[in-house]
């Protein structure tokens, strides 16, 4: 079948570049082998979901394979350009402006704390069945308000993979302030309890993601005895998240008492992107083009095309084409969706360019500060991408121009000390 043709053939393209990134890197794992390893794992299990809930044969196509590993190949270059880097030490020019953002996030993660948990437990003991709460919560109001506390606090849990970026320079660096970095890494899990306030389990995987991106860039600075702690303490909060994320899947999921197909909709969680992908582009071929669903701080100054709330969006896009297009089909499928394939093509190599240049720029073994910020934010986008686009909020928008700036203010010398 066409469909297991073009299985076989993303898998060995991007097993190649899997193994061309491990030799180059000298048999070590680096950021872009973690992240092709990503898209190379959902695609491989992506063929072993069963038919009910797979995309049709018929959808796949040779050319939405041929844009799909084209795109994913222009997103990993300007990581490989900085896996070149034989990193010895990561410069803070500004120490002080460090500490102080650190405890800027301190807050916020125990203010997060605060005021998420005990409206977690509310919505938790409302209704046993997370199902019906989860589909209560779908295209309407979590029920945590708008107000402005709300709101900033929501922006501030966005800052989780650069908060985990400062907690690892923390550890390498100030390894014994042991309570300020304990409390630097508790307060990067803000994520995933404002995530949990909708009955969400994309906290744990974002975080855990994110994580680990940060630990691969620093795992080589870290001293031995710091290193072992790292690794102990990941290992004791990835248990404590396997039993809050599996408890969640459980109730949505296990349904008529059929493991198998509990872990198929497991599976399809991590594996229905290639498919979701192929099933989009194969079957839509003009779509409007906004901006504002990519980049939505745009808003103030284009005006939006599609302004139907979800529910309503979906049920149209349903009518018309047969299937849902509110499913993991990656980051790129959401940039075709509202984007249409030729600016797709154009948007993707101009970020391309420019954070490869930005990567090009600068010395090889010292590397500074705001270089890791800007290589953490853009690899974000194919990062939490291989799901959806994750910064398709206003509040992503936000925290997109607060961490250029941050790595702006981080990479030279001239900082105020």
């Amino acid at each position: 079948m066409l469909s297991e043709l073009l299985h076989i053939i993303s898998i060995v393209y991007l097993s190649i570049l899997f193994f061309f990134v491990y030799f180059r890197a000298k048999f070590k794992v680096n950021t872009s082998l973690y992240l092709i390893s990503l898209y190379l794992f959902s695609v491989v299990g992506s063929l072993f979901l069963d038919e009910s809930i797979a995309a049709p044969y018929d959808d796949y196509s040779i050319y939405a394979t041929s844009v799909f590993l084209c795109l994913v190949t222009l997103f990993i270059f300007p990581v490989l350009i900085f896996d070149r880097y034989e990193v010895e030490h990561v410069e803070v020019f500004n120490l002080k402006l460090f500490n102080f953002i650190c405890y800027v996030f301190i807050f916020i993660g125990l203010a997060s704390y605060i005021y998420f948990v005990p409206k977690i437990f509310h919505l938790l003991s409302s209704l046993s069945d997370l199902r019906v709460l989860r589909g209560n919560l779908v295209g309407a109001e979590s029920g945590l308000g708008n107000n402005y506390f709300y709101l900033i606090l929501t922006l501030g849990c966005q800052f989780y993979p650069i908060v985990l970026l400062f907690y690892f320079h923390s550890m390498c660096y100030q390894p014994e302030r042991k309570s300020f970095n304990r409390f630097l890494l508790f307060s990067s899990t803000a994520y995933i309890v404002n995530v949990l306030s909708n009955v969400g389990r994309d906290g744990f995987v974002l975080w855990t993601m994110s994580y680990l991106f940060a630990f691969i860039i620093y795992k080589n600075l870290l001293p031995n005895l710091v290193y072992r702690k790292v690794v102990k303490t990941f290992g004791f909060i990835l248990g404590v998240f396997a039993i809050l994320f599996f408890t969640i899947s459980i109730s949505r999921f296990y349904r008529d008492g059929s493991i198998y197909m509990f872990f198929q909709f497991l599976l399809l969680y991590f594996s229905q992107q290639f498919g979701e992908f192929n099933r989009f582009l194969t079957n839509v071929h003009e779509v409007q083009v906004d901006i504002v669903k990519i980049i939505p701080i745009a808003e103030f100054f284009f005006e939006p095309v599609n302004t139907d709330n979800i529910l309503v969006d979906h049920k149209n896009f349903l009518a018309n084409f047969g299937f849902d297009k509110y499913v993991f089909k990656t980051f790129l499928g959401m940039f075709y969706e509202n984007l249409g394939l030729t600016v797709t093509f154009i948007v993707s190599l101009v970020m391309s360019f420019i954070f490869s240049l930005s990567m090009f720029v600068g010395r090889f073994r010292f590397v500074s500060f705001g270089k890791l910020i800007a290589l953490t934010v853009f690899a974000q986008i194919m990062l939490h991408g291989i799901f959806y686009y994750k910064l398709g909020y206003m509040v992503s928008s936000i925290y997109v121009i607060i961490c250029v700036f941050m790595a702006f203010i981080f990479s030279y010398k001239w900082v105020v000390k």
